[in-house]
């Protein structure tokens, strides 16, 4: 159990639970900063996994093993023998270009 400031502490008992939701997974350096740089949080992500609205199998190129999670504006490809995310992408319906859209971009 974390040590430290009361907030810290219910702040990181809250992250568990949230973890345990979705199963266990957890989020891959690569993911973490994609999901920074697209303007989500963790519990963002998690969310995606633990409640998706939709789920497919992934495109060969993200290797064998990987499922597509999505929900809102979130999708991220999932390890599933590993239980690991391995990248976050927005959810659009057009092709994505690298550094031209985020989150807020999306909300107009």
């Amino acid at each position: 159990m974390p040590k430290g400031h009361p907030r810290a502490l219910r702040r990181a008992l809250a992250m568990d639970r949230v973890r345990e939701t979705a199963g266990g997974v957890q989020l891959l350096e690569h993911a973490k900063r994609r999901a920074a740089e697209l303007g989500f949080h963790e519990t963002d992500v998690l969310a995606c996994i633990a409640r998706p609205e939709t789920t497919y199998g992934g495109h060969p190129q993200y290797g064998p093993g990987r499922r597509v999670y999505r929900r809102g504006s979130c999708a991220c490809v999932v390890d599933e023998t590993l239980g690991v995310v391995v990248t976050v992408l927005l959810n659009i319906g057009r092709q994505w270009t690298h550094g031209v859209d985020t989150r807020s971009s999306l909300a107009g």
